[in-house]
């Protein structure tokens, strides 16, 4: 009799387990698969962060590259150029690009000039992009370098067009058991708090939600007034002045190449710290280096909706164009537009 209760209490246990494991493996199904870097990252809810605006078509013939040897521009840059999206726009006006990645070349060093030339290239411009974010530690990085390390090597364009509409709803076949639980916890926690942080065991603070003035007035998503961002744009160091001076020098010791600084503000300088980048902005623009997209950003928040959608670290594909056609000025104020769209 003793050992018949002993099974029955087991077999209930092991029924309530079973049953708790497939109610959470349910909602994990049913949990949207995320398609925002930061809601992936940050098991975070793409029904409240999704956003929803459809992107601006860019044409196929515009998402492409050349060899360095035949190239008009080489394009230094970091995440927000190897989907190239803002590259498609001096496509489309007819010059012809290289992209490459930060990872590629390492840092910017004293024989850049000469580096360029062994590597073939034959235009007259280069565009250095880096996210604000990261640019004050390759900055630092550059000035004590004197020899470029590694031979240059392109980063191809992606396999498909990247003006692409937000994914419908699929169920999540390859989330582990407890995502949609955590999925479920950590967006609660964000709509009860006008700060939170997600900060996993041994990696430090990874995203930061804040509560962001006016904001259903910039975005799409359903919890519209919360935002997420990286936490490296709180945690890493700010741009300085000096960073500002340095890519001046760097600019006048990479002629006859043209070097042109496209700086892409932090998502969290745009939306809730505007002056973060002041200092720096009051030495870098007077020098005639690169645009102010600092400027740019903070005069299209409001007109242009998702124009970092809350989901993502970069920006939306019509923040991308936007970006673009500010470069593309720039370009055109160093080299004249092809006669001939490019081929």
């Amino acid at each position: 009799m003793e050992d018949t209760k002993s099974a029955k209490v087991w077999l209930r246990i092991f029924a309530a387990g079973y049953l708790v494991c497939c109610a959470l493996l349910v909602v994990s199904l049913f949990t949207p698969i995320p398609y925002g870097d930061l809601t992936r990252i940050g098991r975070i809810s793409e029904q409240e962060f999704g956003w929803h605006v459809p992107p601006p078509p860019i044409p196929d013939a515009n998402v492409k590259t050349w060899p360095i040897q035949e190239s008009d521009i080489l394009v230094i840059g970091d995440s927000f150029s190897v989907r190239y999206v803002w590259q498609s726009v001096l496509v489309g006006a007819g010059y012809k690009l290289t992209t490459t990645h930060w990872d590629n070349t390492g840092p910017l060093c004293e024989d850049f000039a000469s580096w360029l030339q062994k590597s073939g290239f034959k235009g007259k411009v280069v565009i250095v992009e880096s996210i604000e974010r990261l640019l004050e530690d390759r900055i630092e990085k550059s000035a004590a370098c004197k020899t470029m390390k590694h031979a240059f090597k392109p980063t191809p364009p992606p396999g498909e067009n990247p003006s692409k509409p937000a994914p419908g709803f699929q169920l999540n076949w390859d989330a582990q058991l407890l995502s949609g639980w955590f999925t479920y916890h950590n967006t609660r926690a964000i709509l009860r708090s006008d700060s939170w942080t997600n900060t996993p065991e041994h990696w430090g603070p990874l995203i930061d939600a804040r509560k962001v003035p006016d904001g259903c007035k910039q975005f799409s998503h359903r919890a519209c007034d919360k935002l997420l961002v990286t936490a490296e744009d709180r945690v890493n160091a700010p741009l300085s002045v000096e960073s500002a001076r340095f890519m001046k020098r760097f600019e006048n010791s990479a002629a006859p190449y043209k070097v042109v600084w496209m700086v892409v503000p932090n998502k969290s300088t745009v939306y809730l710290q505007q002056n973060h980048a002041d200092a720096f902005r009051a030495e870098f623009n007077p020098q005639n280096i690169g645009p102010d997209l600092f400027d740019l950003a903070e005069k299209n928040r409001f007109k242009m909706t998702d124009l970092f959608p809350a989901n993502e670290t970069h920006v939306s594909t019509q923040g991308y164009i936007l970006f673009g056609q500010r470069m593309l000025e720039a370009v055109r104020e160093v080299l004249p537009a092809p006669i001939a769209k490019s081929q």
